[in-house]
């Protein structure tokens, strides 16, 4: 999504641009099937990543972004799901919903469907026009909407932008819940605590990490004490919250893309890739920038500065970053090129221990 200077996100990395299209012009016209009939699609652009293809259309003067996951044995969240149906709905009805009850019911006619049309809009996401896992037009999940011009936000670095998107990032973490769900599939039904979702995650990643990692901080993993509970409000939670993922036009946010990892958590967690990916650095890699990182935290309100200065952000700290150290080593592993602009697998390293270290500190 967004213009031809759109980034990838974590789960799509290496983003790569060109003219030509997995799909031919009939299949194309099924894609688009219900929403015009026999349109003259005009093919402008397509991107190429790790889990998604995304072809830039244009028919009768009007530009579409359609998004199909063509790698969906890399996909690691629900499959078959376009995740843009759901939060489209959740954000249209943040201020409305009676209770988790009633998204699963909602939620449940969504799968029930497996596609349909979407006519209201809001500020956060680019406007969907059409949602489809049933795989009759197409062999894969896609949407199709409406394309949203503008730049990754690490391209403009500049602090009232960052506060802007803090706002934005506030707006999404209205969408509240009575409870924490393992997946979207779940809301409503199968409720799990925060110790039980977290501990999950964290033991998956320390599992991957065990034999990359140096001894000293696996066994430190290994004993690290988390909380049985937690205070906070779960909550959307976009999970890939950061600059490459959010893009601005004439001085606004125009948009929050790539919902594929979307997922009903804490808060917190929204901000830890912020935080390591704020900016591009001299170098022209992703790095912490303090001030900009703060515009953020601000814009979001008085909660920010509780949120990352809680041991709850501590830990969520260190599952991202054992969850991008193990993706980064894997790619080595495999022989695969790292993105550019993306730090080493050793980067994470150091900044693990880093953050354990805080951890100790009274």
């Amino acid at each position: 999504m967004g213009s031809s200077d759109h980034r990838p996100s974590e789960e799509a990395l290496a983003l790569e641009k060109s003219s030509q299209s997995p799909f031919d012009r009939h299949q194309l016209k099924r894609a688009f099937s219900p929403l015009m009939e026999n349109p003259p699609l005009q093919i402008q652009e397509v991107f190429s990543g790790n889990i998604n293809t995304i072809v830039k259309v244009e028919t009768g003067g009007q530009y579409y972004g359609l998004r199909v996951r063509t790698q969906e044995k890399v996909y690691r969240y629900e499959p078959d799901l376009v995740k843009e149906a759901f939060v489209a709905w959740l954000m249209n009805h943040a201020f409305g919903i009676a209770g988790d009850t009633e998204v699963a019911v909602a939620f449940s006619r969504l799968r029930t469907a497996r596609s349909g049309t979407i006519t209201n809009r809001n500020e956060v996401l680019p406007a969907v026009r059409y949602y489809d896992w049933s795989r009759r037009h197409l062999p894969h999940p896609y949407c199709i909407y409406e394309w949203v011009d503008g730049v990754p936000l690490w391209d403009v670095p500049e602090s009232q932008l960052y506060t802007l998107a803090g706002q934005v990032l506030a707006h999404i973490h209205a969408v509240q819940f009575s409870a924490f769900y393992a997946d979207f599939l779940s809301i409503g039904q199968q409720p799990v605590s925060w110790s039980e979702r977290y501990r999950a995650a964290f033991a998956k990643e320390v599992a991957a990490a065990r034999n990359r990692i140096h001894e000293t901080i696996s066994d430190t993993l290994v004993k690290l004490e988390t909380p049985s509970s937690f205070s906070g409000t779960p909550c959307l939670v976009h999970n890939d919250f950061a600059p490459g993922n959010i893009l601005v036009r004439d001085g606004k946010i125009a948009a929050v893309i790539d919902w594929d990892n979307a997922v009903i958590d804490a808060p917190h967690l929204d901000f830890v890739k912020m935080k390591y990916w704020t900016a591009k650095n001299a170098k022209g890699e992703l790095s912490h920038d303090p001030e900009l990182f703060s515009a953020v935290v601000d814009g979001y309100g008085p909660a920010g500065r509780e949120i990352i200065s809680s041991p709850v952000f501590r830990l969520y700290e260190i599952l991202w970053l054992l969850r991008v150290f193990n993706f980064e080593w894997s790619k080595e592993e495999q022989g695969l090129a790292r993105a550019p602009g993306y730090p080493a697998a050793t980067v994470y390293e150091e900044f693990l221990v880093e953050t354990l270290n805080k951890l100790k500190r009274p």
